[in-house]
């Protein structure tokens, strides 16, 4: 039986926390992460990606893996026998598979792997605090066999550790798309018109086009008809010009102004 390395875990997390508390990005959190645990298991190929909300697959980080084997899965989506990861995805339960080229699991993905040299894949969905399924962290092995004492443990710790980075970047996402998006309409605001004007304003030999508008007798609307059908004329007026055409960008700009 292999013993706890509790000193290498002890490090790996704690660098693993520091660098999600001071704001790297996931995707280098998480192939920071593949390698800390490569090192520690020497005899396997790590994987974290990510399960968008239509149930598809999109591998984050696999270093020690060929990117074509990640562009291959890139999109896929997860099931009942997708694999490892889409299984374990499906389910929300971890999923060992001993032996690749023998199980059902693996029957329409096994050529993507076999000629790597991978024989035994477990997989364990990262969860996040709600009980959702956001991703997926597997170790592949060159050899049939599951895991062993020690490894369960490493996953274990690396598993937490993808579900707080993952959280945290979602928290971001969220936190950066309220900061540049109007809440009423879901349309870039003006902060993100600030920004993009003074962007195209500096650019060396940049061409743009700038049209503002703003509807007439919104107070009217308002007074007569109340505020939520005022709300609704706005939100309907933005779909409209959102629709202009690809290469525009649409802002509200606060009221009944748009550019």
């Amino acid at each position: 039986m292999q013993v706890r390395p509790e000193p290498e875990l002890s490090t790996l997390q704690n660098e693993i926390l520091e660098a999600v508390a001071t704001g790297i990005a996931f995707f280098e959190v998480a192939d920071t992460l593949c390698r800390r645990a490569e090192a520690l298991a020497p005899d396997i190929s790590c994987t974290i990606a990510a399960i968008d909300a239509e149930g598809l697959i999109h591998p984050i980080a696999g270093p020690s893996l060929p990117r074509s084997y990640g562009e291959a899965i890139d999109g896929l989506p997860i099931g009942p026998d997708a694999g490892s990861c889409g299984t374990a995805a499906y389910f929300g339960i971890p999923v060992e598979v001993t032996d690749i080229d023998a199980d059902y699991r693996w029957e329409r993905y096994k050529g993507l792997v076999l000629p790597l040299g991978l024989r035994a894949c477990w997989s364990s969905p990262i969860k996040s605090p709600e009980g959702r399924v956001g991703g997926t962290f597997a170790f592949y092995y060159r050899e049939p066999r599951g895991p062993s004492v020690m490894e369960r443990q490493l996953v274990d710790t690396c598993v937490h550790l993808c579900s707080i980075a993952m959280e945290r970047n979602e928290v971001s996402r969220r936190m950066q798309h309220l900061a540049y998006h109007d809440q009423l309409t879901g349309l870039s605001n003006r902060y993100a018109f600030d920004e993009a004007v003074a962007e195209n304003m500096t650019a060396p030999r940049q061409n743009f086009g700038l049209l503002m508008l703003d509807i007439d007798n919104m107070k009217e609307v308002n007074d007569n008809m109340g505020h939520s059908v005022g709300d609704g004329m706005i939100c309907e007026v933005g779909r409209r010009l959102a629709s202009a055409g690809a290469g525009v960008t649409v802002y509200r700009l606060g009221g009944d102004e748009f550019a």
